[in-house]
């Protein structure tokens, strides 16, 4: 396979940006778009076909294992979502971030009164 950069004049064909995935595809002479950092790759048709299949069986074969992990996922969710929520609000403290009492607490003296002025 032929290496291209974008912006480069490119005759008729099929052409693959393997950074970002896509395909152009290019049916008299054109200029490959992109800047110069934008590689393409020309890619011949029996390669493209087997390309296709191959794709297509794994979307095939994958789709009904994600199906099934989603329903675990969302089934997990739905059961220990609540108790971790449960969880959560019991465990805290009141801890609230924008308070610093970087100056400490303020001593009390004898008769109420406190010792800042």
């Amino acid at each position: 396979m032929k290496r291209y950069n974008g912006g480069d004049p490119v005759g008729k064909g099929t052409y693959w940006n393997q950074r970002i995935g896509s395909l152009v595809q290019v049916k008299d002479e054109a200029v490959l778009p992109g800047g110069r950092d934008a590689t393409f790759y020309r890619i011949p048709f029996a390669l493209l076909f087997f390309m296709v299949l191959f794709l297509g069986g794994f979307y095939v074969i994958l789709l009904p294992l994600l199906m099934i992990g989603m329903g675990f996922y969302m089934m997990g969710r739905r059961i220990f979502g609540g108790v971790l929520f449960q969880a959560r609000k019991n465990v805290m403290f009141g801890w609230r971030p924008m308070e610093a009492y970087l100056a400490g607490k303020s001593k009390k003296k004898e008769n109420g009164e406190s010792t800042e002025t």
